[in-house]
């Protein structure tokens, strides 16, 4: 149970005026979405989203057109900060802009790269791919040519730069880098595709090396954290296939090949499911999915394939990981673009449980126990994650006019207290789908003994009947009582108006008494 409101009164007798009003609002954490497919790298949020998706919350907060970036956003400290190719000087340069989260209004700009995409084959949206990280008051962005930058988040200034093609060697793949940097446990984890030990661990404070290990050649997929089997590794989708390293050291965990050959781009990240690992790549390009189970017995790491296929394949689109199941847009068989599929998969098995045409290349997350998916042309949609059939709860259109050539949405959104940002290549917008918090009135007498607690939400917004129906009305005489030695109210809640009322019960007098309102989390 979640506290999402609290009060309380003290009285000296029925129908005498309160003597004191003890009032503790009891808010929810403004989470940040400070990463790559979020806080926790894998695409999953605990912010509370409303399942209502009519009306009101389809308005954006705001919109903003910046164009030309295929990477997302991340959310942090009142900031909403990604990338764009803009003409700077004359010159097609990459730069990390910072906005407003509240009103889209943009911050700061920072060059941080030169813009050349050589490849083509995206379109004019073309831009960059990686996604900024923001930890302690710092930005941390990995450009396409492999420039590591640290900027200050209130200013956009640069605190420390490293060319780490020149400090290393190697050089960047066909379509540069589009790895995200990743910050965990006190370093940035990234491949540099700097033979003969590519896998790099740096020091956020400096950008100094702390190791560099492994002669695996990079691919397009930021680097994902799991802990398996009690021990934290950090899991690289390499050319060769599924690598995991030690965080402190570098040192190989284990190793599992792919069943297919690298070519040209794998842009997943590893979904880690209990200690089962996923990954795949493009059927166009030849490749496909796999899961292996990565076992642990007397300090030796084994992995061992549990299903390969080419269909279902993803060219990019990461999916989440829910319950043994996985969720995510699938079908990439030939560049089939706005005809990509929501699917689900048994992780254990590849067992297609049920397929939905027209996501796109878009993207999926998984808030508050839900799918929120963003379709390759711009809709939200809020899926009921659920292995038995597909379930829509609601849908609407948050960034319109798509374009396969200047506005589709390759990007994945982030969650940030409730509100939803939306990423396109021509776009950004904000939507709150937050869940309003709760009050509660100064509980008013009806009958010696007897009170009337009224509850509601902190913006006036109705409480929805479901909502209603799950709410918990507790009192107790001693605010020092844990939560669950409070006694519940036994009288129905009455829901009038989009407030709900309910009446204590007949009893002798009290000095004083508590009153607290909580909802499942």
């Amino acid at each position: 149970m979640k506290a999402t409101g609290r009060t309380s009164g003290r009285y000296a007798a029925p129908f005498r005026a309160w003597t004191s009003l003890l009032w503790i609002a009891l808010s929810t954490h403004a989470a940040d979405w400070p990463a790559y497919r979020g806080p926790t790298h894998d695409g999953v949020s605990t912010d509370r989203l409303q399942r209502n998706w009519t009306g009101s919350v389809t308005n954006p907060l705001w919109v903003r057109p910046l164009t030309n970036c295929l990477g997302s956003l991340v959310v942090a400290g009142g900031r909403v900060f990604t990338q764009t190719r803009r003409l700077i000087n004359g010159s097609s340069t990459e730069a990390c802009v910072a906005l407003d989260s509240t009103n889209g209004n943009e911050l700061w700009a920072t060059p941080v790269d030169g813009a050349l995409y050589p490849q083509g084959g995206v379109g004019f949206d073309d831009g960059p791919r990686s996604t900024p990280a923001v930890d302690g008051g710092s930005v941390f962005l990995l450009s396409s040519y492999l420039k590591l930058y640290r900027l200050n988040a209130t200013n956009g200034a640069v605190i420390w730069r490293k060319d780490l093609r020149a400090l290393y060697g190697g050089d960047v793949i066909e379509y540069q880098n589009t790895a995200s940097p990743l910050l965990e446990g006190g370093l940035i984890f990234l491949n540099a595709n700097c033979h003969p030990a590519t896998l790099l661990a740096l020091h956020p404070e400096d950008g100094s090396l702390a190791w560099r290990a492994q002669d695996e050649s990079m691919t397009h997929s930021t680097p994902t954290p799991a802990t398996l089997h009690g021990v934290r590794q950090i899991l690289f989708a390499t050319q060769s296939g599924l690598v995991s390293v030690d965080p402190a050291t570098g040192t190989l965990l284990w190793r599992f090949p792919y069943p297919f050959q690298y070519f040209v781009t794998l842009g997943m990240s590893p979904v880690v499911s209990d200690d089962v690992v996923f990954i795949g790549g493009g059927y166009v390009y030849g490749m496909g999915s796999m899961a292996v189970e990565a076992t642990l017995n007397d300090g030796v790491w084994t992995a061992t394939a549990l299903w390969s296929t080419n269909n279902p394949s993803s060219h990019w689109m990461t999916p989440v990981a829910y319950q043994g199941f996985l969720y995510g847009q699938f079908g990439i068989q030939s560049f089939d673009s706005v005809n990509a599929q929501l699917k689900c998969i048994d992780i254990l098995t590849g067992q297609v449980r049920w397929s939905v045409n027209g996501f796109g290349r878009g993207a999926t997350m998984l808030v508050d126990g839900h799918l929120v998916v963003l379709t390759e042309q711009g809709s939200l949609v809020l899926v009921r994650p659920d292995p038995n059939g597909y379930a829509e709860l609601g849908r609407f259109l948050a960034v319109p006019g798509y374009s396969g050539i200047t506005n589709k949405c390759w990007n994945i959104p982030a969650v940030a207290d409730g509100r939803v940002f939306v990423r396109s290549t021509a776009y950004v917008a904000a939507f709150d789908l937050s869940v309003p918090s709760l009050r509660i009135d100064p509980p008013q007498p009806v009958n010696p003994g007897v009170f009337d607690v009224t509850i509601r939400t902190v913006t006036g917004a109705p409480l929805s009947a479901d909502r209603a129906a799950a709410l918990a009305v507790l009192a107790t005489t001693n605010l020092h009582q844990s939560l669950t030695q409070w006694s519940p109210l036994t009288n129905p809640a009455v829901l009038t108006g989009g407030v709900v009322r309910v009446r204590t019960s007949n009893q002798p007098a009290l000095p004083e008494q508590y009153f607290i309102v909580s909802e499942p989390k």
